[in-house]
C-alpha cells in the first residue's frame, strides 16, 4: 500500500465551522439522557467506536485532538481510559464526576477551565449550562486504546441493539449488523475488576484543573519578549513544554505523551518566527490570531479564531500574533514527554 501524501499546510487547518460530528460515536448514545451527544475527531481517530466517525487529520501526532458537545441535562456515561484525557471547556458549564460508581467526587467547570483526568479512573461529565456548549479534548498516544464502560452501559445498550466487541468495534443490530459470537463481545466487569480502578479524591482532582484567568502565568521566558510584538504571558499547564527558561514547572507534571501550554497576548503581540523540533497543535480559545508557517518550501498565512485548530509540522518556521482588540488566548499541544527545543529564526 502506498504511503499517504503529505498534508499541505492548508489541509492542517480545521475550522470550527468545518468540524464534522458523529451522533452515535459510542455504545452509550441510545441510553436515557445520553442522546444528543456529538463527538468530533479533529486529529487522530481517538477512541470513537463507530466506523462512521469522520476523522479530519489522520496523520499521527503522538496524541489525539477531539471535541464533544452535549445538550443541557444530558451526560456522557462513566468510563475509563488507558491514556491521558484532557478537556478544555470552550462553551457552557460542565459537571465532572468520577469513581466506578460515580460517587468519589464532582467538580463544576466553566469556560477556560482545563482538566486532566488520571488514567485508570472512571469519569463522566454532564452539560449543566446552556445548550451552546462545547469542549476540546486531547487523548494521549497515537493509539489511545479502548474505552472501558460502566456495567450499566454494556448491559443497557444491548436493549437498544448496541454491542461492543473486545477490540472496541460498535455493533448495531438494529441497523443490520450481525451479532458476533458471545466470546467476542465485551462483558460487564466483575466486582474484583471494578476495585482495581483508581480512586481519586476531590482535592486531587481539583488540583488537576487550570484556568489562565485564575493564574498569573509567566513573562520573560522567551527571548523575543524584548522585541516589539513579542510580549506575552505563558502558562505551562501540562508536562515539559518549549519555554527557553527551564526554571518554571507546569501545573501538572505527570507524563501525558504531550505537553500543553497556553499563551495570552494583547493586540499586536505573540511569538516571533521560530522553529520547534516537535509537532504542535494550536487551538484558539479567544481572540483572532494571525499565524504564519513555512515548511518544505510552502508558506501559509492564516487567520484563526475561537475553536479553530491547526497542526504544525516539526521543524516548521511559525509565528503567531493576536490581531483582535482584546486579550487573546491560544493553547499549544506539543508532542512528546521531553521538552521540545525552540530555535529563533
Amino acid at each position: 500500500m502506498n504511503a499517504p501524501s503529505p498534508l499541505t499546510l492548508a489541509q492542517r487547518v480545521v475550522r470550527k465551522e468545518d468540524y464534522i460530528p458523529c451522533a452515535e460515536a459510542f455504545v452509550d448514545t441510545r441510553l436515557h439522557n445520553r442522546d444528543g451527544k456529538l463527538n468530533y475527531c479533529i486529529i487522530g481517530p481517538g477512541v470513537a467506536e463507530n466506523n462512521k466517525q469522520h476523522v479530519h487529520i489522520r496523520e499521527p501526532h503522538g496524541f489525539n485532538v477531539g471535541g464533544v458537545s452535549l445538550p443541557t441535562g444530558k451526560y456522557n456515561s462513566l468510563h475509563s481510559h488507558l491514556t491521558a484525557e484532557v478537556f478544555l471547556v470552550m462553551r457552557g458549564d460542565w459537571r465532572f464526576f468520577w469513581g466506578h460508581d460515580g460517587t468519589d467526587g464532582e467538580v463544576i467547570l466553566h469556560p477556560g477551565d482545563v482538566i486532566s483526568i488520571p488514567t485508570g479512573c472512571f469519569r463522566a461529565f454532564e452539560s449543566v449550562g446552556s445548550d451552546d456548549n462545547f469542549m476540546i479534548s486531547w487523548l494521549g498516544e497515537d493509539d489511545p486504546g479502548c474505552v472501558t464502560w460502566e456495567n450499566a452501559v454494556i448491559e443497557g445498550a444491548a436493549e437498544f441493539g448496541f454491542y461492543l466487541t473486545h477490540d472496541s468495534r460498535l455493533i448495531d443490530t438494529r441497523n443490520g449488523d450481525a451479532l458476533p459470537s458471545d466470546d467476542k463481545l465485551m462483558k460487564s466487569l466483575t466486582e474484583a475488576e471494578l476495585l482495581q480502578f483508581n480512586r481519586v479524591s476531590p482535592g486531587e482532582m481539583v488540583a488537576r484543573v487550570y484556568n489562565v484567568a485564575k493564574h498569573d502565568g509567566y513573562t520573560g521566558l522567551f527571548a523575543d519578549e524584548s522585541k516589539p510584538g513579542g510580549r506575552k504571558i505563558f502558562h505551562p499547564i501540562i508536562g515539559e513544554t518549549f519555554a527557553e527558561l527551564r526554571t518554571v514547572k507546569s501545573h501538572i507534571l505527570n507524563p501525558h505523551s504531550f505537553s500543553l501550554a497556553a499563551v495570552c497576548a494583547e493586540e499586536g503581540n505573540g511569538f516571533h518566527p521560530h522553529i520547534i523540533n516537535q509537532k504542535q497543535v494550536l487551538t484558539i480559545e479567544t481572540g483572532r490570531w494571525f499565524v504564519s508557517v513555512e515548511h518544505d518550501g510552502e508558506t501559509l498565512h492564516q487567520e484563526l479564531t475561537a475553536e479553530d485548530t491547526m497542526s504544525i509540522p516539526a521543524n516548521a518556521i511559525r509565528s503567531y500574533k493576536n490581531i483582535s482588540n482584546n486579550l487573546g488566548t491560544l493553547h499549544i499541544a506539543t508532542s512528546g514527554d521531553v521538552a521540545a527545543n525552540l530555535t529563533w529564526v
